[in-house]
């Protein structure tokens, strides 16, 4: 099975796939992404938007959320603008935001280039990237969520309709993604520059600022 289609699929049926990220991370997450809401400006695109948290949280203008799994558009409330569509493809014009946000979904894209591309082509000129994730191992002090993140998570994650083995893969994209200096190389591959990065939980979550300099 293709690696989208895998993704589309697992978060598609995981229907209290929100209410176990607020609990696993006791209500942290809900504050972080309202850092993200913070530094939103104007028109706000919403990556991997899952059932529209950020989009129900920004009231700054125009928001619109786009999420690759109809399972989770579906489980989203009503009243907002959802958009099934790819990362890596995404189905908007050109300079048509002034933010983009993605709130721990980029660690679930293939190909990480192409969707900040992707972000930077729907930008309008000098717009924002907003990028929240995990990372475990950028920093020492993230290595200590690992018992919690690594052996506690997965051994509850059945008690929330999750499974063992997609919890072991969305693990897996916790170690895996780019740690600072990979996202700042990213950055500047897709016409970003970073601005400022914030660190949350002993450094095992990070919230990327960056800014459109150019045509990627």
């Amino acid at each position: 099975m293709q690696d989208k289609r895998r993704i589309e699929e697992m978060f598609s049926r995981m229907r209290l796939y929100e209410a176990r990220n607020v609990i696993f991370s006791f209500g942290q997450n809900l504050i972080w992404r309202r850092y993200l809401i913070r530094e939103a400006e104007g028109s706000l695109l919403d990556v991997a938007t899952g059932e529209g948290n950020v989009l129900r949280l920004y009231h700054g203008g125009r928001a619109v959320g786009v999420d690759i799994a109809m399972g989770m558009l579906r489980r989203a409330r009503e009243g907002l603008l959802l958009v099934r569509g790819d990362a890596e493809s995404l189905p908007i014009k050109d300079a048509s935001f002034d933010t983009v946000s993605i709130a721990f979904g980029l660690r679930n894209v293939p190909d990480k280039l192409a969707a900040l591309r992707e972000f930077n082509r729907v930008l309008k000129p000098g717009g924002k990237v907003l990028i929240l994730d995990m990372k475990i191992g950028d920093r020492l002090a993230s290595w200590l969520a690992l018992p919690y993140v690594g052996v506690v998570m997965p051994i509850l994650t059945p008690l929330f309709g999750g499974s063992v083995s997609d919890y072991i893969y969305l693990f897996r994209s916790i170690l895996n993604f780019p740690g600072k200096r990979e996202m700042e190389v990213l950055f500047s591959k897709s016409g970003f520059v970073m601005e400022r990065a914030y660190y949350f939980h002993v450094g095992s979550t990070y919230l990327f600022v960056g800014r459109k300099v150019g045509d990627a």
